[in-house]
């Protein structure tokens, strides 16, 4: 998923939506995250892991949905 994502997805490695995400990933499996972010994560979801998740699933499926719009224009362009 990540791959077609990275391929696809406009602007992927300057977008500040794919560092929160990557951020909040790396807070739901207890890697390293600053302390600055780790502010406001608990800020925005009160440290809960299962609104972290839904956050994460939100941003994921609309960076595939995004993806998969710039696959198909990119790909199949008149």
């Amino acid at each position: 998923m990540w791959d077609f994502i990275a391929n696809y997805l406009p602007n992927y490695s300057s977008r500040d939506d794919v560092l929160r995400d990557d951020i909040l990933f790396r807070y739901i499996n207890s890697e390293d995250v600053c302390d600055e972010d780790l502010q406001w994560i608990e800020d925005d979801f009160k440290g809960d892991k299962s609104l972290v998740i839904e956050e994460l699933i939100r941003l994921e499926t609309g960076f595939m949905t995004e993806a998969i719009g710039a696959y198909y224009k990119n790909e199949f362009a008149d």
